[in-house]
């Protein structure tokens, strides 16, 4: 006995399977308007038809009507607008520097943070921004910076901003907040200048060993085909030159908002600021921020506050903020050490909370492990600064980054790696010798105005484009 399919409808694909797979098929794939293809470099990429060259404007084509996913383009007063989820910035000939990064405000954490530095920094200074980013908007940054920001499901989200970077022509800088994906795909898009910005763990091995190989493969073709790769430390910009041996490294150690995050105004502040808080005044403060995550070290800090007599030890609560995927794994070790009455679980904390955590504070500690098999080390951290900025000194681990944003003796201490005993040791300290502490927060902010500003930061990347011969546009 056969089968026939029967004779194929005009103007339809035919697709193997059964009729639950073309369901799946039409499910998770958009339907899009046949549009023109074009070749860039050795990829075969789809032009994005809602964005409009100057040469279709002179021939008076037009375009067919663009999927929701991409950033659309009108015409006003002779000049394109880029529209993207109803925001909008004017490109008329040549564009400026784009700060392409999916890690972006309103979005929290330390690439966001980064780059959203990075394009006030370069604002204020004369440069012609914009940015490429993701749903959902930043309405106070993005009136401030024109943004397109495209949809946040994947792979939607990457076919957007590739599509967004294909129209692209000419002009300043590409800022990648990462090598992958947003490095990789301004690489297959042959955008020229670029620039990667590198911050540690994604520089390592990826942890399924079926992927390494073809990870550092794509790694190392971004990294040596970028203008000018710049790392936040010395231990990252290590990282990136054994990637990708030849490429153009540079270290920047980050910055700090040191007009936000900064010392209580009168000295009657801190106390209002641990009333709110619910805590002693009595009582001394060890402050922890950080993702709860087990390489972060907080197991070191509940051994060392163990290990302290326990008539000091009852003069310590640990304050922890943060949330990640071991905080039960956390809180049971907390038990077992017998310090949990010692510890605050505070749960996330909005970025306009953080400085006045950090003014309540006596100390600041992050003791984060390097664990590279795990994809996990702490390539600078940015809250050392934050703490710093606020007055208030900090200790970490000596790994990683978190050296060059530690300085021993103006206002950081840096211990070995697990070195809960050495940690113990700083506290006993504290409690002994407050006034000590409190210099060392005043020697801090010092150092954070002097070397460790935004200004600063953005004056020391512009010198290093230039010497890499990338023009600002």
């Amino acid at each position: 006995m056969s089968f026939s399919r029967g004779p194929r409808r005009r103007g339809r694909r035919s697709f193997p399977g059964s009729a639950a797979r073309r369901r799946t098929r039409d499910r998770f794939f958009i339907r899009a308007p046949r549009v023109p293809f074009r070749f860039y470099g050795r990829g075969l990429a789809q032009q994005d038809p809602g964005l409009r060259t100057a040469g279709d404007a002179e021939r008076g084509s037009s375009a067919p009507e663009a999927p929701r996913i991409w950033a659309r383009s009108s015409q006003r007063n002779g000049r394109s607008v880029c529209r993207g989820s109803g925001l909008g910035n004017v490109c008329d000939g040549r564009c400026g520097m784009l700060i392409f990064s999916f890690d972006y405000p309103p979005l929290d954490g330390g690439i966001a943070r980064l780059c959203s530095e990075l394009a006030l920094g370069f604002s204020r200074r004369g440069v012609r921004v914009e940015a490429l980013s993701r749903l959902p908007a930043s309405p106070e940054l993005d009136a401030a910076i024109p943004t397109v920001r495209v949809t946040r499901a994947r792979p939607l989200m990457e076919a957007a901003a590739f599509g967004r970077l294909l129209s692209r022509r000419g002009g300043g800088p590409v800022v990648c907040g990462l090598w992958y994906p947003e490095g990789f795909l301004a690489t297959i898009a042959g955008v020229r200048p670029r620039v990667v910005l590198a911050h540690g763990s994604e520089l390592m091995p990826a942890r399924a060993a079926w992927r390494r190989g073809l990870w550092r493969r794509m790694m190392r073709r971004t990294l040596l085909g970028a203008d000018l790769v710049a790392a936040n430390s010395a231990y990252t910009k290590g990282l990136v030159e054994s990637s990708a041996p030849g490429c153009r490294a540079i270290a920047i150690p980050l910055a700090v908002d040191h007009a936000r995050f900064s010392p209580p105004a009168v000295g009657g502040v801190r106390a209002a600021i641990r009333a709110r808080l619910g805590l002693d005044s009595s009582k001394r403060v060890v402050l922890t921020v950080s993702r709860l995550k087990r390489y972060k070290g907080h197991e070191t800090i509940f051994r060392a506050l163990a290990s302290l007599d326990g008539t000091v030890r009852r003069n310590f609560v640990h304050l922890v903020a943060g949330r990640g995927s071991d905080r039960d794994a956390l809180e049971a070790s907390a038990r077992d050490l017998g310090v949990a009455g010692l510890v605050r679980w505070l749960g996330y904390v909005p970025e306009s909370g953080l400085p006045d955590l950090y003014r309540a504070a006596d100390i600041f500690v992050l003791c984060s492990r390097e664990d590279p098999e795990q994809q996990e080390v702490e390539g600078f951290g940015l809250v050392f600064l934050e703490a710093q900025a606020c007055g208030t000194p900090v200790v970490g681990a000596r790994t990683g980054g978190i050296p060059d944003a530690v300085r021993e003796g103006e206002g950081g201490f840096l211990i070995g790696q697990d070195d809960h005993a050495a940690l113990a040791g700083i506290l006993a300290r504290l409690a002994e010798r407050p006034e000590e502490f409190e210099a060392q927060g005043r020697a801090a902010r010092a150092r954070v105005e002097r070397e460790c500003t935004w200004e600063r930061y953005v004056e020391r990347f512009t010198r290093e484009l230039e010497a890499a011969g990338v023009k600002l546009g």
